[in-house]
């Protein structure tokens, strides 16, 4: 499957189409991510919520001045607009001009609501939503973080999916869009995809699917967009900085790390296993920690929801010590990031 388009912007529309419930794309900034697949998704009349993670975020685009279809309106000639239902939400319109301005047009085409608010709105019928599109869905440094973000996503799914699954209908899809702020981000640790995600970018690989759990995860470094965008002004400015990798080539914040070195397995043993990391001892003794996304033997295994990390931090915690203390070393930059949230 091809993931560029002619013109060199991502492909949202065949990548939606494959119709994965659970849709993930990464990549630079300015890609094509969020404009084609608003386009594709109003073009194809799907029915659509619009989420973001936080409710100021709705609430500035709820705003004409900040509306994300402004674009859509100068390309096409589309009259998109916003129509406040709740304290929280705006339902989408299309709108026509009837000689005194523009006005909403039959039924609504989408709605917006925020992922931290979301859950206000259990018992709002959303049935007829067919495709969630969750714009930024990776948070930033600045941003303020949620609660048990991971499960908020889950849960978000439920409130519009309902049992249309058991009634015969299709699941809900949900198309998740970001830039590259961190690959340790809650959704990726949540669904173990973190050094999936890493290998991706290390081997250039756009596209990966896991049909048992409906996931298809998109991951590209090499837009041709991006390459055209290293010569406008402020990636002149940013050229070799940390920002100009993540904005044009995907590449993802790793800072407070470096503890990274090759050890050979056989001359450890597994102690522990916690999400997408095994932790092993060295054989000779000694304080000599190594963590690597690599399980040999059957040590005892945790896994990443709130209550299984917090058993797994109470019973180890000495070994958060020994990093604080440089004891531990680490097969990988993702391995470290893994190891520093979970005890998080």
């Amino acid at each position: 499957m091809k993931i560029f388009r002619e013109d060199g912007y991502l492909d949202m529309g065949a990548i939606m189409a494959a119709g994965y419930p659970f849709t993930i794309v990464c990549g630079g900034r300015g890609t094509g991510k969020t404009f084609t697949a608003l386009y594709e998704t109003i073009k194809d009349k799907v029915p659509f919520m619009l989420l973001r993670r936080l409710q100021t975020q709705i609430d500035m685009i709820n705003k004409p001045e900040f509306s994300p279809f402004k674009a859509h309106e100068r390309v096409f000639g589309w009259h998109i607009g916003m129509e406040k239902i709740s304290k929280n939400n705006s339902a989408i319109y299309q709108q026509e001009d009837n000689g005194d301005g523009y006005k909403n047009v039959g039924c609504p085409i989408g709605y917006t609501a925020a992922l931290a608010t979301i859950s206000n709105m259990r018992g709002f019928d959303a049935s007829d939503v067919q495709r969630v599109i969750f714009d930024e869905f990776i948070p930033e440094k600045h941003e303020r973080p949620i609660k048990n973000e991971a499960s908020a996503i889950y849960n978000a799914y439920e409130t519009i999916n309902r049992n249309r699954e058991l009634n015969g209908e299709k699941p809900l899809q949900m198309v998740f869009l970001a830039n590259s702020n961190r690959l340790d981000n809650p959704l990726f640790m949540e669904l173990r995809i973190v050094t999936r995600a890493e290998r991706m970018l290390k081997t250039n690989q756009h596209l990966w699917t896991d049909d048992k759990r409906g996931i298809m995860l998109v991951m590209f470094s090499d837009s041709p967009i991006s390459a055209k965008k290293e010569n406008t002004s402020l990636y002149k400015l940013t050229g070799g900085s940390d920002y100009a990798a993540m904005a044009l080539r995907n590449d993802f914040n790793t800072e407070d790390t470096g503890s990274v070195k090759a050890h050979p397995l056989s001359e450890y043993n597994p102690v522990v296993k916690v999400g997408e990391i095994t932790i092993y001892r060295h054989k000779r003794g000694g304080q000599k920690i190594y963590v690597s996304a690599h399980k040999t033997g059957t040590p005892p295994e945790y896994g990443t929801g709130e209550i299984e990390l917090g058993r797994f931090c109470r019973a180890y915690n000495w070994l958060w010590l020994d990093y604080l203390e440089s004891q531990v070393e680490f097969e990988s930059t993702m391995c470290e990031l893994l190891f520093q949230n979970y005890f998080r």
